[in-house]
């Protein structure tokens, strides 16, 4: 799938796109995991798809327990992403 243009002031704006990733920079989580954040399941999960529409976020199969179960984690794209916008709110 191609991936969509990144308009870097909307995604600042859009509520919970950076708290999400913010959340996923420090590992995979379940959507569970996520829902503490974005107590809506359907407003997280239409969150989730645009991340992923943005190749921001990416889903994964994760070992636990013997089984797979699946999670979403923050891509390299939405890492670099992150660290940028963070690099330039950082205060001196």
């Amino acid at each position: 799938m191609k991936s969509k243009e990144i308009d870097p002031l909307k995604m600042v704006i859009r509520p919970y796109f950076l708290t999400i990733l913010r959340i996923l920079k420090n590992g995979p989580k379940q959507f569970k995991e996520l829902k503490s954040t974005v107590k809506n399941g359907r407003t997280l999960s239409l969150k989730l798809s645009k991340l992923i529409d943005y190749n921001l976020v990416e889903t994964a199969g994760i070992k636990k327990g013997g089984k797979y179960i699946n999670c979403y984690k923050i891509s390299t794209k939405g890492l670099q992403m992150l660290d940028a916008l963070d690099g330039l709110f950082k205060r001196k």
